[in-house]
């Protein structure tokens, strides 16, 4: 049985001509493993394979990212400032 939660996100982004943001997409995924068995003569053998499953998909206006972000900013608090922190530090090491 699946859980009814999604552990992976996606984004995808919509832009003008001159690169104002009009539409962010936001998909949220299901990424699991699966597992069959299956007998043979020699005995049973199990395979797993790993499955990706799009649970939904929210598409946001340039106010909604707005607001999203405003939202996650009261939500969190100052723990927010330390995950932008975080994550602009990793986005500086890949580009080196």
């Amino acid at each position: 049985m699946k859980p009814y939660f999604s552990n992976a996100f996606g984004a995808a982004r919509n832009a003008s001509p001159d690169g104002k943001t009009n539409e962010l997409q936001l998909d949220f995924l299901l990424q699991y493993m699966e597992s069959e068995a299956k007998m043979t003569p020699k005995g049973p053998v199990t395979a797993s394979a790993r499955k990706s499953e799009q649970l939904t998909s929210v598409l946001l206006t340039q106010n909604g990212v707005v607001a999203l972000i405003s939202l996650l900013r009261k939500t969190l608090g100052p723990e927010f400032d330390s995950i932008v922190a975080f994550c602009e530090a990793q986005e500086e090491a890949q580009q080196v």
